[in-house]
């Protein structure tokens, strides 16, 4: 630590095994240093005293009530600690919920994870105070501040596992998580322009064969990028890339697809097309009608097992087709996920407004909140939004 650094430590007087004062070059005041088993760090309190004997004392004493409140925090029964329900949390989420990956991670991290600081605690004396304390020492952790939709997440996963606590009993009601100020960020859509660019240059790409990343562009990718615009999925393993020909009826009164959506983000559902994703996905069947796909088969980049393996080969088609169809706004980051928001926005604007938010929404999986928030937000104003505001009186 530089020598003018303000928080270089000028005396340090060790009382016992965890426990010590510390004279700072940034105050008067004598500071208890003390060792936190249960969070596994050090807990850092100035003692307003500037003798080192008075902040001997009110170090010993600072120790000491710590101490006992953080025993008698503590769960006199395994059954009720936190840990004993994170632990069972796990265990129901364990093949049920997509978000048990995630949750396992932040609840078993070694340093500062969930079990880890609120494990021997007693459900019952977790309050609102601890998890704003728990959200500071994340902090504290870090040379940069969490992002608060990731400290959002961190409160609802313990909420999740206090909820397992009130239906055994223990808790009436939940504590009040502390709230994360968030910032909606959409992502961009294409423009008209932009997309019919896009598609343009992807079949010129296809037609000369263009190779990036050991993959060779072909028909196949272009339709696909297609295909996720008339269908509304998202670019994910659980939706365009989780599609198999077992889960496509194709329907003639009207023209479309059924899609059958195992593991979307919202969960399952039924989802339909609009009438051109009916050719682009025949279009990948064999031309030779006595033969029929595997039912088993992925509909898109099927010869990729791996599916996060086909999600990575796509994006690097993607990006190839966006970086030839350039230059583009340096401010606007287009994505896959762009062509879902341009899909939203284009069926908007080709039915004049006719079709709901609601019918929209639940058909691509969405909610009317998230579809306005999110994929409408940059939208540019429709023709009848702009006839209807010059007409009104």
């Amino acid at each position: 630590m530089a020598k003018d650094s303000k928080n270089r430590i000028l005396k340090i007087k060790h009382l016992r095994k965890g426990l010590a004062i510390l004279m700072y070059a940034r105050s008067p005041y004598w500071y208890v240093r003390l060792r936190d088993p249960i969070k596994g760090g050090y807990v850092l309190r100035s003692t307003k005293e500037t003798s080192r004997v008075e902040a001997r004392e009110a170090a010993e004493e600072f120790a000491d009530t710590f101490r006992s409140k953080a025993n008698s925090d503590h769960a006199k029964k395994k059954a009720t600690s936190f840990e004993y329900y994170a632990k069972k949390l796990m265990s129901v989420q364990e093949g049920k919920s997509k978000w048990s990956h995630g949750d396992n991670k932040l609840l078993n991290r070694s340093k500062d994870g969930l079990i880890c600081y609120f494990g021997k605690y007693d459900v019952s004396k977790i309050t609102t105070g601890m998890v704003r304390d728990y959200l500071i020492h994340l902090d504290e952790n870090r040379p940069k501040r969490l992002a608060d939709s990731t400290k959002s997440k961190h409160t609802y996963i313990i909420s999740k596992v206090l909820t397992l606590a009130v239906e055994d009993g223990l808790l009436n009601v939940l504590p009040v998580m502390p709230r994360q100020k968030t910032k909606d960020t959409p992502r961009h859509a294409f423009t008209d322009d932009e997309y019919r660019q896009f598609l343009k240059v992807a079949g010129e790409c296809a037609k000369r064969g263009d190779r990036v990343r050991g993959v060779t562009i072909t028909g196949h990718h272009a339709k696909m990028f297609r295909f996720a615009v008339h269908s509304f999925l998202r670019p994910t393993r659980g939706e365009l890339f989780g599609l198999k020909h077992k889960d496509v009826q194709v329907r003639t009164d009207p023209s479309c697809l059924e899609l059958n959506i195992r593991s979307g983000k919202t969960g399952k559902r039924v989802s339909v097309t609009m009438p051109i994703a009916v050719p682009l996905y025949l279009s990948t069947l064999p031309f030779n009608g006595d033969e029929s796909p595997d039912k088993n088969d992925y509909v898109w980049m099927p010869e990729y097992p791996n599916r996060q393996t086909a999600i990575n080969k796509a994006r690097f088609v993607f990006d190839h087709i966006l970086e030839k169809a350039g230059p583009w706004d340096d401010d606007r980051k287009l994505t896959p996920y762009s062509l879902r928001h341009y899909a939203f926005q284009a069926r908007l604007r080709s039915s004049n407004g006719k079709v709901g938010h609601l019918i929209l929404a639940k058909n691509a999986g969405t909610s009317v909140d998230q579809l306005e928030r999110f994929y409408l937000k940059n939208m540019a104003p429709t023709k009848e939004l702009i006839e209807n505001l010059q007409h009104r009186e």
